[in-house]
């Protein structure tokens, strides 16, 4: 992963953070984080959660069957927006999440008119040569007809494995690498509807000057180091950089601020396609 200093020069560090090596014992989820999440939902994360309803109501997909991609308990999602889905097809490793996101998801299914399955097998993580659209490729072929929605997930999979070489061209990125792998993710969802939103930013000041309303243009991570947050020399105001910057450069994005946790801030982007 990377940091920056507000205003200041791009640095690469080691995360300590070791590589996924279950499906119990992994950074980007867990039973810690659903107890988190079921606290702080209605409180804390609440005004993100209410942007992202409205993010999801505006992009509207024609399709009647969804894949949620990084599903975990729903925690960031409205889920009366499945209702307009026929079939919802949840996908994460997470062992605690299917518990979780039925209970959350109990007046809708009881309904009867909305039918959940959960795929718990994982087409995301990287393999010994590092990241590989193949996993995800066979998943989507599987649903050939569905929409996609990553539900905050795109900017934790680096989270998983240190791919990242100190001098890599993040413009010509190496097979293998995460960079790679984001750049090739729109040509393997050509034809559907597709939507993420996903970390850009983190770190303990809010990013200021956030229109959620207004879609922006894509900017570099320094840009929206000098957009959205103060200048400081304090190496203890680091910001981590997810690496999600080579997602869809071209596309127009609404720019979202969480609050994962008292004094920890994330920035998010969100984009999202229609199919034709």
């Amino acid at each position: 992963m990377r940091d920056h200093r507000y205003g200041g020069e791009l640095h690469l560090h080691d995360d300590g953070v070791p590589p996924m090596t279950s499906r119990w014992n992994n950074p980007t989820g867990g039973f810690a984080y659903h107890l988190q999440a079921l606290s702080r939902r209605g409180t804390l994360w609440a005004p993100c959660v209410r942007e992202i309803a409205r993010f999801l109501s505006a992009w509207a997909p024609p399709e009647d069957t969804i894949l949620l991609v990084g599903a975990s308990g729903g925690h960031c999602l409205d889920l009366s927006f499945l209702s307009r889905f026929t079939r919802v097809v949840a996908v994460d490793f997470d062992p605690f999440a299917p518990w979780v996101f039925r209970w959350r998801a109990r007046h809708l299914l009881r309904e009867g008119r909305t039918q959940l399955t959960w795929d718990a097998r994982d087409h995301l993580s990287p393999g010994r040569d590092g990241f590989d659209l193949a996993p995800l490729r066979a998943l989507l072929d599987a649903h050939p007809g569905a929409a996609v929605l990553f539900c905050n997930i795109l900017g934790q999979l680096p989270l998983l494995g240190e791919d990242r070489a100190p001098e890599q061209d993040d413009d010509a990125p190496p097979a293998g690498s995460y960079e790679r792998w984001l750049l090739g993710l729109p040509e393997a969802l050509s034809g559907r509807s597709w939507a993420s939103f996903h970390d850009r930013l983190s770190g303990p000041v809010r990013p200021r000057d956030i229109d959620s309303a207004t879609p922006v243009p894509w900017g570099s991570s320094e840009e929206l180091v000098r957009r959205h947050y103060p200048p400081t020399d304090d190496p203890g105001l680091a910001l981590l950089d997810h690496r999600t910057s080579a997602l869809c450069r071209d596309a127009p994005r609404v720019q979202l601020v969480w609050e994962l946790s008292p004094g920890l801030h994330h920035l998010l982007e969100a984009i999202s396609f229609r199919a034709t």
